[in-house]
């Protein structure tokens, strides 16, 4: 008698039917992964509201649409972004998840800092031309502007780096320069030798769009690329 090969295949067909059935929840486990990956990048997100929950977190890529922010628009987003701050009538952020200093900022400021004579800044209602009022800005070093187009709105486009700072800052946890004073109260601005390209669209329903990549001189091709794939992808609701 052959008991001991018996028993042998006995064992051998259990670890085949083993071994069938892992592969068999590896490969349903990989469809059901795929599956929610397709209907993660079918779905429509909105920027996440909760600080607390969701800060520093990575945002699902996929299809975006405002839904504070004026004008509406609507974007994609690839993998390695996360919130900024919180969605505002005047203002949309995200940052760069492997770097907190990388942000793409939409923005459409009714008031701005500009300088109060004694080194620090003071309030004022937006100008007409953001464009130029950025390039006259004492504390930018910019380059020449160049037309270009954003969700077929027309504008233009210019690099620019933060060369100064005024010599008294906005608050103490404000950022070096002060540009824009949103409606809730805060600061948005940048740090001394930060490398920032501006887009300024002049009419999207009415509105002045400026459109902020901050980064780095170091970062700065590599981001503004990145930003820019988001950038193409705007579609302005309403148009």
């Amino acid at each position: 008698m052959h008991r001991p090969e018996l028993v042998k295949l006995t064992f051998g067909a259990g670890v085949l039917m083993v071994l069938v059935l892992a592969l068999t929840a590896c490969g349903g486990s990989s469809a059901q992964e795929e599956q929610a990956n397709k209907e993660n990048a079918d779905k429509v997100h909105h920027i996440p509201e909760d600080p607390q929950v969701y800060e520093g977190k990575p945002l699902p890529a996929g299809s975006y649409v405002t839904e504070e922010f004026r004008p509406t628009m609507s974007f994609s987003l690839s993998k390695g972004w996360t919130r900024g701050g919180t969605e505002l009538r005047d203002a949309l952020d995200m940052r760069d998840i492997e770097n907190d200093a990388f942000w793409l900022v939409f923005t459409t400021p009714e008031e701005v800092y500009v300088p109060n004579g004694s080194g620090g800044l003071k309030i004022v209602p937006a100008p007409e031309d953001i464009a130029a009022w950025l390039q006259e800005n004492p504390y930018l070093k910019t380059e020449k502007a160049k037309p270009t187009s954003v969700g077929g709105e027309k504008g233009v486009q210019f690099d620019a780096i933060v060369s100064s700072v005024p010599e008294v800052p906005e608050c103490y946890d404000c950022p070096d320069l002060g540009l824009f004073h949103e409606i809730a109260g805060a600061t948005a601005g940048v740090e001394k030798g930060e490398k920032l390209r501006f887009i300024v669209l002049k009419n999207v329903n009415g509105k002045t769009v400026t459109i902020m990549v901050e980064t780095t001189a170091a970062g700065f091709k590599q981001f503004t690329a990145k930003s820019q794939k988001v950038i193409e992808t705007v579609e302005w609701k309403g148009t």
